[in-house]
C-alpha cells in the first residue's frame, strides 16, 4: 500500500534547512516513501572546464546530508539540475511524479524568514503538485493541524488531506469557516436591512457547511469544527498565531472563475503572513492511494486493512478484509475487524451480522476445543 509514494525535498548546499530535511525524514518514515533530494546549479556548471569539479563538491555535500539522516540511503535519490531552479524543479516533480514538493521558506537578507521567499511564491503559483513549505521555527511533527475550508473542490481536497496527516501524526484538526458579513454602505441609493440580509447569509452559510461536512469522515480524528465572522485572510492569521497552529492546509484556489484559474486570494494573503508552515493543494492530492495487486497472502491483507483503518480508509480496508474472507471464510479476527469498520461507518445492521457470524465461529472453536479435550481424556 502506498499513499505518499516520492518527496521532492530541493535544497541549497549553501543553507540547508534542517527543519526541511526533518520533515521530510518523518513523512518518509510514516509512509515507507522515496525521497528525492534536489539541488539546482546554475547553467554556467555545466562548462566542461569546471563540471566535473563542481559535480565531486556537490555530490560530496548531498552525501554528507545523507550521512546525518535517520533514513535508509537506498530510498534517498541524490538528483543535480542545471539552470533556473523553478523550472527545473517542476520539470523534475511531473517527469517523477512526485507527490509532494516539500520546500523551506528561506531567510532574508536579515535572517528574518516572516515574508514568504520568491521562490515558494511562485511554487504555490504554478505547481500543479501540493507544496508544503515549511516554517523554520515550527515543529516538524505537527500536533495542532488548521485547515480553513470555503466549501471550493481544492478546499475539499485540503480537509480530506488533513484528516489523513492529522491521524498519521495523532494531531488535533480544527476546521475553520470564516463568514464574511455584508458591511453597511453609507450610499443614500441603498436601502437594505444589513442585519436581515446577513441573517439570511449566515443562515446560507451554515446550510452549505453542514452538507460540506457531510462526505467527511471524522471517526478517529481530535477534530473540532469553529465558525467565526470577519474578513478570511486576517482571521486565519489571527487564529493560527492565538492557537499555536503548527500545520495549515488550504486549497490553492478559490471559489470564483478568476481564482480558480490564479493563486485564491485567501490562500495568497495567509502565505505572505506564513503563520505556521503550510500545505497548498491545487490540482492533486497531497495523498494518492495505491494497493499493491500482488498481495495473496491472508496476514498481507490483514496487515494492509490495518494501515487503511488507522488513516481513515475504513471503505479500502473492509475491501482488503473480504480478500481474507475469500482465503479463509472462518477467520475470526477478519469477521470481528469487519463488524468493527461497518460499525464506524454507521452500517449497524451489516456490523451486527458479522459480530453475529464471529460468535458462532468462536462457539464452533469452543465446542471443537471441548469435544477435543473429551477425547483426549477419555482416549477415544
Amino acid at each position: 500500500m502506498k499513499l505518499l509514494e516520492k518527496i521532492l525535498v530541493p535544497i541549497h548546499l549553501n543553507n540547508v534547512c534542517q527543519k526541511q530535511l526533518d520533515t521530510a525524514v518523518q513523512l518518509a518514515q510514516k509512509f515507507n516513501s522515496k525521497i528525492f533530494l534536489f539541488n539546482v546549479l546554475p547553467e554556467e556548471a555545466k562548462l566542461e572546464s569546471i563540471n566535473s569539479y563542481i559535480n565531486q563538491y556537490v555530490k560530496v555535500e548531498m552525501d554528507k546530508i545523507v550521512k546525518k539522516l535517520s533514513y535508509a540511503e537506498d530510498k534517498i535519490e541524490k538528483r543535480i539540475g542545471y539552470g533556473n531552479t523553478f523550472d527545473q524543479i517542476i520539470n523534475i516533480s511531473e517527469s517523477e511524479n512526485v507527490n509532494l514538493i516539500l520546500i523551506a521558506n528561506q531567510p532574508n537578507a536579515d535572517g528574518e524568514a516572516i515574508i514568504i521567499d520568491v521562490l515558494s511564491e511562485k511554487l504555490v503559483r504554478k505547481s500543479n503538485k501540493p507544496v508544503w513549505l515549511v516554517k523554520p521555527d515550527n515543529a516538524v511533527i505537527p500536533k495542532n493541524i488548521l485547515c480553513p475550508i470555503d466549501f471550493s473542490d481544492s478546499s475539499e481536497r485540503a480537509l480530506n488531506n488533513a484528516i489523513k496527516i492529522a491521524k498519521t501524526f495523532q494531531a488535533k484538526l480544527t476546521v475553520l469557516n470564516v463568514f464574511q458579513p455584508l458591511q453597511e454602505s453609507f450610499s443614500v441609493r441603498l436601502n437594505a436591512d444589513y442585519q436581515q440580509e446577513n441573517d439570511n447569509l449566515k443562515l446560507e452559510n451554515k446550510i452549505n457547511l453542514d452538507r460540506f461536512l457531510e462526505q467527511f469522515n471524522f471517526i478517529d480524528v481530535d477534530f473540532t469544527l469553529k465558525v467565526i465572522n470577519g474578513k478570511p485572510a486576517k482571521k486565519i492569521v489571527r487564529f493560527a498565531k492565538k492557537n499555536q497552529i503548527d500545520l495549515i492546509f488550504m486549497g490553492a484556489t478559490g471559489k470564483s472563475y478568476l481564482q480558480r484559474v490564479l493563486l485564491g486570494s485567501v490562500t495568497e494573503l495567509v502565505l505572505r503572513e506564513l503563520p505556521a508552515s503550510m500545505i497548498i493543494n491545487k490540482a492533486e492530492n497531497l495523498l494518492d492511494l495505491k494497493i499493491e495487486s500482488d498481495i495473496s497472502s491472508l496476514e498481507k491483507h490483514l496487515s494492509q486493512a490495518k494501515k487503511l483503518e488507522e488513516l481513515g480508509y475504513y471503505e479500502e480496508a473492509i475491501e482488503q478484509l473480504k480478500i481474507c474472507l475469500h482465503i479463509n471464510d472462518l477467520h475470526l479476527p477478519t469477521l470481528y475487524k469487519l463488524s468493527k469498520l461497518y460499525k464506524k461507518l454507521g452500517n449497524h445492521e451489516i456490523s451486527e451480522n458479522y459480530k453475529q457470524k464471529s460468535i458462532e465461529v468462536l462457539n464452533r472453536l469452543w465446542d471443537k476445543k471441548i469435544e477435543f479435550d473429551l477425547r483426549k481424556g477419555l482416549k477415544f
